[in-house]
Order: structure tokens, then sequence, then C-alpha cells
């Protein structure tokens, strides 16, 4: 099945729902199984700007089983999905980019796994079909932190899928149109100016 296309994320915080203040992380943070580690996976040659390389691991994984393989679609490895979505959680505010990091260590966290599925092993390190039921309870919990936690993460996965020209033409998208970006069109830099039409002030944002 081809994976939806996302929805554009909100600028808003991903996990309003108190994902990280409740003592749903708390429980992850300590203990002998919170410290077991997954499998790890090379890191990009370009460098990681906002995840470290065990949530980089976990990134690839989420991408394996959200993008799957699908004939005539590109790879997760031929996109780079994972370094994609470094790359857009790197154009988040820094709220945000904090909570995708606590919540892929959440993902990851062998304590949590064991509380909520009775799983010992970090997420990178199940089998693919465990994996998959791993998300599944993610997407069908009853608490509504690990649903909002799994919708956050498949939005961006998908978003750092799409993004990629090389996923355009099994969707039947041309690309944008060459007059799409204009190299010489105005840039606000946060200051008014006056409105073309010569009354009043103009602000980007002022829709009326």
């Amino acid at each position: 099945m081809v994976p939806d296309a996302p929805r554009s994320p909100s600028r808003r915080s991903l996990l309003k729902r108190g994902l990280l203040g409740g003592a749903l992380l708390a429980a992850g943070g300590a203990g002998f199984l919170a410290l077991r580690t997954g499998k790890r996976v090379a890191p990009p040659a370009g460098g990681l700007h906002v995840f470290s390389e065990s949530e980089y691991g976990v990134l690839d994984a989420l991408a394996h089983r959200f993008i799957g393989s699908l004939p005539g679609w590109p790879t997760v490895e031929e996109v780079g999905v994972a370094l994609a979505v470094d790359r857009i959680a790197e154009k988040t505010e820094p709220s945000v980019r904090a909570e995708l990091k606590q919540l892929l260590g959440l993902f990851d966290n062998a304590l949590a796994g064991f509380l909520f599925g009775g799983r010992t092993e970090p997420f990178t390190a199940l089998p693919s079909a465990a994996q998959d039921r791993v998300l599944e309870e993610w997407r069908d919990s009853r608490i509504a932190v690990r649903r909002t936690g799994y919708n956050a993460l498949r939005t961006l996965v998908l978003a750092g899928y799409f993004q990629s020209p090389l996923t355009w033409k099994p969707i039947g998208y041309p690309g944008p149109d060459d007059s799409f970006f204009q190299p010489d069109a105005p840039v606000w830099f946060g200051r008014s100016v006056p409105r073309p039409e010569g009354n009043g002030v103009y602000h980007p944002e002022d829709t009326r």
C-alpha cells in the first residue's frame, strides 16, 4: 500500500498533550532496562544537526516500518529519510526539537517497552514483525500521549520521504513550476513597509 502523503505540520508543538510533563518519561528514565542500547546505524556523511546517532537509528528503523519497500518507489536509503527528518527538525522551534528527541528516546527505551508491552528489548533491536506490533500499540493506545507521539513521528517520517523529488514521479507530481520560486521577490525582514496602494502599512501576515 502506497504511504499517504503527510499534511503540513503545525508550527505549534507536535506533542501538546503533556507527553514530556507526565510520569511516562520519568518511568523510562532509570533502571537497568532503561540503559539498554538499541541497534546502531552508521551516521550520515553530512553529519547530524539535531538528533544523536542513537536517535538517528530510531528514525531509520521507523522509516523502514512506515515506508517499507514497493516496486517503482524509491527506497528509504535512496531518499535518506532519517537525514531528511533531521534537516526538517532543524527548522522547528527549540522546544519542538527537545520534545522530538525525548520522544525518540522513549520509543527505543527498553523499560518503557516492558511496561507497555512486556518486551525487554529496545525498539531498534526487535525484528520487523515485532516493530510493527509496537507501532500498532502506540497507534491504538488508550493513552492519548502515545497516540500523539505515534502521529508526530509518522508525520515527520512521511514528510522526510515525500520531500524528495525521487518520490514525485510515482505519485504523478511533475514538480513545482519554474515560476514557483522568484529569486528577485521582495523579502520581509520584520519591518513594516508601505502598502502597494499607499493607504497605510502592510504586514505580510495581514489578510485584510
